[in-house]
């Protein structure tokens, strides 16, 4: 669940605050670099930089954890060996649907190949934001959340509003082993799993064996006929390996670039026609006149890659 462009380091903060005591210019420079990096989003429901007071902090058997509120804004932050603050999920608490980073808007881009889902998985849970989009926007969905760490879970209960419902089931396991035991399907997996990296990760934190043409086919057997994985790729240096390795694994691929960061959202799709650049921005429109998201489905479409 590491966000794209979300880490932030001391010397990050001493930029900040450079700009802070600069004249004119430095204030210029900081707008627009703010005005990048919220592109797509209103500015009401941005991704907020100031985390506010540290509420909670612990550590579990596989990250550093810390919590954040800054009045009704509370973020979940990974904290890496070397101080990085890593913010994971960030929710508000009156209005927990509202999808404050940009790539979580991107993650929901399968509704475009597959505007009509009844089953889908999140695999890596964060803060439950995308429960929550879920559940306000498409209620009669059913959502299976799959966390590894059952200390994430605890505080997206505790600190995030996060509730099991009838078609709602949080599922501490391993989601590589998950997958191979459940004999469910799916329209819609969603691949958001992030760890401390390590020899058993990539550069970003993704499991090595999450990665893999092998795993890919075998998401494939767990999908409906027209079902999709979406996967959120943050960038590393054999970033454009993983998205051939996906494209060689799927019949139709399609990456959405991230406004303000050069990581990507990745549709992998079992449909045997590919939708054209058109089709999907009409079928974003459609959705904007259903969901009235705050956000548009259509702009959405309009970063599709061509090459």
């Amino acid at each position: 669940m590491l966000r794209n462009s979300l880490v932030f380091t001391a010397s990050a903060n001493l930029l900040h605050s450079t700009f802070s005591r600069s004249a004119r210019g430095g204030w210029l420079l900081l707008a627009m670099l703010l005005m990048v990096s919220d592109l797509l989003l209103p500015a009401a429901h941005a991704f907020q930089r100031d985390g506010g007071a540290v509420e909670f902090e612990t550590k579990s058997a596989f990250s550093h954890i810390r919590i954040r509120r800054n009045g009704s804004i509370r973020s979940l932050i990974f904290v890496r060996d070397s101080g990085e603050e890593a913010y994971e999920s960030q929710v508000n608490l009156r209005s927990p649907h509202i999808l404050r980073f940009s790539y979580l808007q991107h993650m929901f881009t399968s509704y475009l190949f597959q505007p009509q889902q009844s089953n889908v998985m999140v695999v890596g849970l964060g803060g439950g934001s995308m429960i929550h989009f879920l559940q306000k926007y498409d209620p009669q969905v059913s959502v299976e959340a799959v966390e590894i760490d059952p200390v994430v879970v605890e505080l997206a209960e505790r600190y995030f509003a996060v509730r099991q419902k009838d078609n709602v089931k949080l599922i501490i396991a391993d989601a590589f082993d998950y997958l191979k035991k459940t004999k469910k399907k799916y329209d819609t997996i969603y691949m958001d799993a992030f760890l401390k990296p390590s020899a058993d990760t990539d550069d970003t934190g993704v499991p090595l064996n999450l990665r893999t043409q092998a795993f890919y086919k075998e998401l494939q057997q767990l999908l409906t006929p027209t079902g999709s994985v979406v996967f959120n790729i943050n960038p590393h240096a054999q970033m454009q390996a993983d998205i051939r390795t996906i494209r060689e694994s799927f019949p139709q691929t399609y990456v959405f670039s991230l406004p303000g960061s050069e990581g990507v959202v990745v549709v992998a799709s079992l449909q045997s026609q590919r939708l054209t650049p058109a089709e999907l921005v009409a079928a974003g429109k459609a959705l904007d006149d259903r969901f009235k998201a705050g956000f548009s489905f259509a702009t959405l479409a309009k970063h599709l890659r061509t090459k």
